[in-house]
C-alpha cells in the first residue's frame, strides 16, 4: 500500500447514481447500464423507506427490476433530492 493511501478508508458497496426513464405512474420502465438503455422486464418488489425525520430526512422508493436479458438491478430514488441511485447486491 503507498504511504498517502495508508489509513484511508474506502467505503464498500455505495450506491452509484444512474439514469432511469419511468412510466406515467412513476414506475421505472428503463435503466442506463454501461451506456446502454435497458427496458424493465417486470418490478418483482417496490417499497419505500422514511426514516431519521429528526436528523436528516430520508425518503426512498425501491424497486427491485428484472431487465431485458435476465438482468436483476435493484434502484431507489431519493425522494428529498429527486435522484436516482442503483443498489449493490
Amino acid at each position: 500500500m503507498s504511504p498517502e493511501r495508508e489509513g484511508r478508508l474506502r467505503p464498500l458497496n455505495r450506491p452509484r447514481p444512474v439514469r432511469v426513464s419511468v412510466s406515467a405512474r412513476g414506475v421505472p420502465d428503463a435503466v442506463r447500464v454501461r451506456d446502454r438503455w435497458k427496458k424493465v422486464h417486470s418490478v418483482l418488489d417496490a417499497w419505500r423507506i422514511d426514516d431519521e425525520w429528526w436528523r436528516e430526512a430520508i425518503s426512498r422508493a425501491y424497486f427491485s427490476l428484472l431487465l431485458e436479458g435476465g438482468g436483476h438491478l435493484t434502484i431507489y430514488q431519493d425522494l428529498v433530492e429527486g435522484r436516482w441511485y442503483v443498489q449493490p447486491d
